[in-house]
């Protein structure tokens, strides 16, 4: 039986065998289906008994090779295990695969043991987030120990960084690669770790080693070999104990152990390959070491690995199951073309892999899944799908990927290799009922060599005819040709011309091309521009012009057959074809660079991505201008120039950016001597020439008066320098449909912006124009357009302008020169009524700066982490030269108030505020401006020479010259603080608060005592002195017949302040309540009616001075000084010397 096979060769330590690619099967077939003469079956290590359908190797390898014999697996009943058939078995030929159940009676099978180990697993990590823990033990306790050896095998992606291998709590004790060398964390600064002398390197396994002894050294080993070793009469081993802050807010041990990633202290510094066989060793000295840990990952599944010794588990967080080769450990599904494959549930994180066979002449292939099932409605379904071609993908290596958007994927991938395509699916969230459906179009065998005409090179093929008599596909009539290559091209030509009639032609590698409807057809050179931007070898072409002048390209070419269909829809005659050949050029190589004689052609030259063709040029002592032209051709193409050295895409003095094949470099005063010159393309170009020129001098003399661009009208030859500025304008006389400025040609780097006034449509029931019960009307408003910065060839487009003046501003982002630029423009046919200078209606309000600003940061800052880094800059719309004047500390990066402060500076707010309220027009009105909130100072007035209260822009100039910015975003209430160190950034009026009772100095009674102490002072005193006026009332009252009240009140003045106080004064109420009531509760009570009879018989005829309080309110002893606060809360401190004297402000 196949179990007593397996069972045997497992005493035999092996497994039954593995089959893992078409030789091994056939040897296997060859080598022992006829062993000793006799026909054999023979069992293999495959099998389907854990779970029906998800086949397994005995030995654990994901089972990826297979060769099933027709129909087969039959999988009935107990058929779970596979043998090879060495002899016919009804449709089963021998050498395939066969299932069978487990002890077949009607003939023998025999096992063939493969000898060795079984699968090997590891683990691979993305470095950003996977790694291994396994919770603390008392075997990685290192309390008392002396030596440590921590080993790995590691197989890193990269080298750059620091990718810890393992570490121990809180930064303890550990080993890491510091970029390409290994080191040992000795401590919490990375920065003082002992590290090797050796390196390790990138995509290549290697067994690292650290040995430690305390108080001694730390020795490094690579691949067995030592790798240096680092004496330290300090060398420790950190038990990870350190104490970090996340360790210590969380209040978690942080005790565990971590593979890939730093530790406890700090989710960082990840590991990104694969690891294997991590190991820790400890004793008191080199001869007591013992295993303490030893994870070699033997699962191959699951979320969690044990240890060597079964007793510690360790969990694995988002890391891949992975073959040492770096493959994936999945079971592999077959789809078949044309048939569904539904996939009931896989969970999160999962790894699905499938595999498809690809027949001959498959023109596409097409691969469709959903999932129309989701968790509650909580989340939609998401996976990537990654797919290659005779290899099994990841997402390291791949052909494609594509991912799921709302649990839907499509993809197609054109011309696939024959053989087999892998997919790989990698789930992000729980999957239910996925549906996958593959469909493909493959294409008819083509007709036989005989049935076709050989083209050979450069030899026309005159008179032909498409009509009836040729091959038919329904509607179209064709002709075959076909090209035999026998040696590599850089571009294969076939042109037809002359002749009557429409023939369109396309040209194929693997069959001859089948003409499809015209949207379905790849793009090729048509009026000029380039064949599509694929960055392979394109396999396919087509030409569909009118008449019989066509011509398809190939680049690239490797020998062998190309097929050419020649048809049409109705016929063509008398046509001429014709195949030319464009050999590779040999002057790839800086050092073969073709010499250019000035003003003489040189060509046809034929490009594609990729290749790269080396001119020079000798300039002469005393040449004004170098010219250097490619023209004639189609495609596109690129050209850069360097002085005594080859230029390269990236390392250049001048290089051209237009569009197509037309490409030109001119500049003046070229440095004499030898100019190389790189001619290249990012996707093909055909039948150019090139010139180098010598030329007069040319000047592009501009004054800084806005230039006028008249529709469709090129003006050519605009040079700028570096943050230099031209201005342009176009004036619309109607409201249009769309306008665009473009700018092409020369060379250089230069941003374009555009400004102007658009309108939009309004809708509205009844009273329009157009008809009874509709109305269209339009609303208006500026806007400011960008466009790219790299290079010359730049467009941008905005839909319904409104007629006025659209202004343009050419930016030179270095020095450029030959710059051409065009505007054009339409008018509407809409019944939209054309603006007037200064119509429209003037907006209220507009943003502020602030405003303004804070949205543009919160919009480009797209990671919302508060400051913008390099990546946002560059898809903002900001010049660079404005990027680095915004960045104050020179960080690279631009923090929040950095960009308020260049966006507040007053030329800026002025600007930007005019063209917001002016909405196109040329003048603001000065009562508008003035009501703004603006965060400078501006006097209006001054610049409103006319008198007409409107500012225009040539009056606003005049205020731009002289504005002064006030603001300041790191001062926000403007007393001279900055807000880090101001204790009241809002209050321009308090800075500190010495006592920290969150009141200002300014404001406090005594700065150095909160005034909850002051005030509850000041109330116990008052307790206290009422209730000794109470005492002083009772013994008295018996005494009293008609005095008045007030004689209480001499008399309490007496007892207070000594006989010599006097009472010479008008009475008036002072509220004693307000000014001495206390915020802490006590036990006392008022005289019932004391505070109510002194109030209600007060004069009130005005305090003494004119804002001093009355001499008659109490203050309290502070510093010897009696001291109060009036009017309460007020801030206004007030003392006197004495009781008698009037209260003077504190100074």
């Amino acid at each position: 039986s196949w179990e007593d096979a397996a069972s045997y060769a497992r005493s035999l330590d092996g497994f039954l065998v593995t089959v893992d690619d078409e030789d091994e099967n056939t040897w296997l077939f060859e080598t022992f289906a006829s062993w000793d003469n006799q026909s054999r079956h023979l069992w293999t290590g495959l099998s389907d008994a854990t779970s029906e359908g998800e086949y397994r190797w005995h030995d654990g390898t994901p089972f990826l090779y297979r060769d099933w014999g027709e129909a087969q697996p039959s999988e009935g009943g107990d058929e779970h295990f596979v043998h090879i058939a060495s002899t016919n078995m009804g449709n089963i030929e021998p050498g395939t695969w066969n299932d069978l159940e487990n002890d077949p009676q009607y003939f023998p099978v025999y096992g063939v043991v493969e000898i060795g180990p079984g699968a090997d697993y590891a683990l691979r990590f993305d470095g950003s987030s996977d790694h291994v823990v396994m919770d603390h033990t008392d075997d990685l306790d290192m309390t008392n120990m002396t030596h440590l050896e921590l080993s790995a095998w590691i197989y890193p992606y990269g080298l750059e960084s620091n990718q810890f291998i393992l570490m121990k709590g809180d930064y303890g004790w550990g080993m890491y690669l510091q970029n390409n060398r290994l080191a040992f964390s000795s401590e919490y600064s990375l920065s003082r770790h002992p590290v090797s002398n050796a390196t390790v390197e990138a995509d290549t396994w290697s067994l690292v080693q650290v040995n430690v002894v305390v108080g001694e050294s730390y020795t490094f080993h690579i691949n067995g070999e030592e790798a240096g070793v680092v004496l330290d009469d300090e060398a420790t081993i950190p038990m990870g104990d350190f104490g970090s802050n996340d360790c210590f807010e969380s209040g978690e041990s942080c005790d565990e152990l971590f593979i890939a990633r730093m530790g406890a202290g700090c989710d960082c510094s990840h590991f990104e390959g694969v690891l294997d066989n991590v190991s820790v060793r400890a004793g008191l000295d080199a001869e007591t070491l013992e295993q303490r840990m030893h994870l070699d990952f033997p699962e191959g599944e699951g979320s969690e690995t044990w240890d060597a010794t079964g007793q510690y588990m360790a969990s694995i967080e988002g890391a891949d199951w992975v073959m040492p080769d770096g493959s994936i450990v999945a079971q592999a599904v077959e789809l078949f073309i044309g048939e569904s494959y539904e996939l009931d549930f896989a969970a999160e994180g999962d790894t699905l892999l499938f595999f498809v066979e690809i027949e001959e002449y498959t023109r596409q292939l097409f691969w469709t899944s959903y999932s129309l099932k989701f968790g509650d409605f909580e989340e939609m379904t998401e996976y990537a799908v990654y797919a290659q071609s005779n290899e099994i993908p990841d997402e390291w290596n791949h052909d494609t990927v594509s991912y799921g958007e709302w649990g839907f994927v499509y993809d197609a991938w054109s011309w696939p290799d024959e053989g087999v395509m892998w997919f790989t699916m990698i789930l992000g969230t729980d999957v239910e009922e996925l549906l996958i459906e593959l469909d493909a179009d493959i294409a008819d065998p083509p007709p036989t060599l005989d049935d076709m005409t050989e083209l050979k090179e450069s030899i026309p093929v005159t008179n032909q005819e498409v009509g009836g008599g040729s091959f038919n596909n329904g509607d179209v009539n064709m002709n075959y040709y076909y090209v035999n290559v026998t040696e590599p091209l850089a571009d294969l030509r076939v042109r037809t011309y002359d002749g009557k009639g429409n023939v369109n032609i396309g040209i194929s590698y693997y069959s001859p091309p089948q003409p499809t409807m015209w949207w379905e057809e790849p793009i090729g050179f048509d009026d000029g521009d380039a064949k599509g931007g694929e960055t392979n070898a394109v396999l396919e072409s087509w030409s569909t012009g009118p008449g019989n002048e066509e011509e398809v390209h190939l680049f690239d070419v490797e020998p062998g057959l190309y097929y050419i269909t020649a048809y049409s829809f109705r016929n063509a005659r008398e046509f001429t074809i014709v195949a030319d050949f464009v050999y590779p050029p040999e002057n790839v190589d800086p050092d073969d660079a073709i010499i250019l004689t000035p003003g003489v052609e040189y060509g046809l030259l034929s490009g594609y991505e990729g290749l790269s063709q080396y001119f020079k040029v000798e300039v002469p002592q005393g040449t004004e201008r170098l010219v250097v032209d490619l023209n004639d051709g189609a495609g596109d193409a690129s050209l850069y120039m360097r002085l005594d050295q080859a230029p390269s895409t990236s390392t250049y003095d001048h290089h051209s950016t237009a569009e197509g094949a037309d490409d030109r470099i001119a500049f003046n005063d070229p440095t004499p001597g030898w100019w190389y010159i790189l001619l290249t393309s990012e996707s093909a170009f055909t039948g150019v020439n090139i010139v180098a020129e010598f030329a007069d001098r040319y000047v592009w003399d501009y004054d800084g008066t806005p230039l006028e661009l008249y529709r469709d009208e090129p003006l050519d030859g605009i040079s700028v320098a570096k943050g230099g500025e031209i201005f342009f304008f176009a004036m619309l006389g109607e409201p249009g449909n769309v306008f665009s400025i473009e700018a092409y040609g020369g060379s250089g780097d230069i941003m374009l912006t555009l400004e102007g006034v658009q309108y939009e449509m309004e809708f509205n029931e009844g009273g329009g124009r157009p008809g009874a019960g509709f109305g269209l009307d339009v609303s208006t408003s500026s806007f400011v357009m960008n466009s790219g910065k790299e290079g010359t060839n730049h467009k941008m487009t905005v839909e319904f302008p409104m007629n006025g003046r659209m202004d343009i501003t050419l930016t030179g982002l270095s020095d450029s020169e030959e710059i051409s630029l065009v505007a054009r423009w339409d008018e509407t046919e809409l019944p939209i009524d054309p603006i007037e200078p200064g119509d429209g209606e003037e907006p209220t309000t507009v943003e502020s700066c602030v405003e303004g600003t804070t949205a543009f940061f919160e919009e480009v800052d797209s990671n919302g982490d508060g400051v913008l880094d390099e990546q946002e800059l560059k898809v903002s719309d900001l010049p660079l030269e404005d990027t680095k004047s915004i960045d104050l500390n020179k960080d690279s990066l631009i923090e929040y108030r950095e960009a308020l402060q260049f966006g507040c500076t007053c030329d800026i707010e002025l600007e930007t505020v005019f063209d917001e309220f002016s909405a196109g027009r040329d003048e603001v009105s000065l009562s508008t401006l003035q009501s703004h909130g603006w965060e400078n100072d501006y006097d209006f007035d001054i610049i409103n020479v006319n008198d007409d209260d409107e500012i225009d822009r040539d009056e606003l100039e005049l205020l731009l010259l002289v504005c002064e910015t006030t603001y300041d975003a790191f001062d926000r209430d403007g007393d001279g603080v900055p807000d880090e160190k101001d204790a009241f950034p809002e209050d321009p009026t308090e800075t500190k608060d010495t006592d920290g009772d969150g009141v200002g100095d300014n404001a406090d009674i005594v700065a150095s005592v909160s005034n909850d102490i002051i005030y509850a002072t000041a109330g116990v005193m008052f307790l206290i002195l009422a209730g000794a006026l109470l005492g002083f009332l009772r013994s008295t009252r018996t005494q009293r017949i008609e005095s008045d009240v007030w004689s209480d009140e001499d008399r309490m003045n007496q007892v207070m302040f000594g006989e010599g106080s006097s009472n010479d004064y008008a009475k008036e109420p002072v509220d004693f309540e307000s000014a001495m009531t206390s915020k802490v509760a006590g036990p006392f009570s008022e005289p019932d009616g004391l505070v109510e009879s002194l109030q209600d018989d007060l004069e009130p005829s005005g305090l003494l001075g004119v804002d001093a309080p009355h001499p008659d309110l109490m203050g309290m002893m502070l510093d010897g000084v009696e001291t109060v606060e009036y009017p309460t809360g007020s801030g206004v401190v007030w003392t006197r010397s004495s009781p008698d004297v009037p209260w003077e402000p504190k100074a």
